[in-house]
């Protein structure tokens, strides 16, 4: 076994087919109940760098890391009653966004987890560069 196999999913260092693979937890809702997930209001925040952003991002996203959300969120959504999900690689960075946006007065904001999760939840496509 190579060391880089090491860092694969479980289910890749077992030689399973991705049809194999066992089934992904659904995320949880991205907007408070009782009002359904409006895909066309909700402001989609990608929070990884610029370059993963590039790599592979939902559609009608907007690219916005981490290090800038403070000062540029202003920009991007200047109604703190507009929803916005949040979204990184794990989720983890979506989550430490999500507080800042929080405590900014961004009430509606929400942490939608990842890219792959959140695409197929409002049923858009991963799209690559701009």
């Amino acid at each position: 076994m190579l060391w880089t196999s090491t860092l694969l999913p479980p289910e890749v260092q077992a030689g399973l087919s991705a049809s194999e693979w066992p089934a992904m937890p659904e995320p949880p809702a991205l907007l408070p109940s009782p009002s359904p997930l409006d895909a066309e209001a909700v402001l989609l925040i990608d929070v990884r760098s610029y370059a993963e952003f590039m790599a592979g991002h939902v559609a009608g996203a907007r690219s916005l890391p981490l290090p800038r959300l403070a000062d540029d969120i202003v920009h991007l959504a200047p109604d703190p009653d507009q929803p916005i999900a949040l979204y990184c690689a794990s989720g983890h960075r979506a989550e430490q966004a999500l507080g800042l946006l929080q405590r900014l007065g961004y009430q509606a904001a929400c942490n939608a987890g990842t890219p792959v999760l959140l695409a197929r939840r409002l049923g858009r496509a991963l799209e690559s560069g701009l």
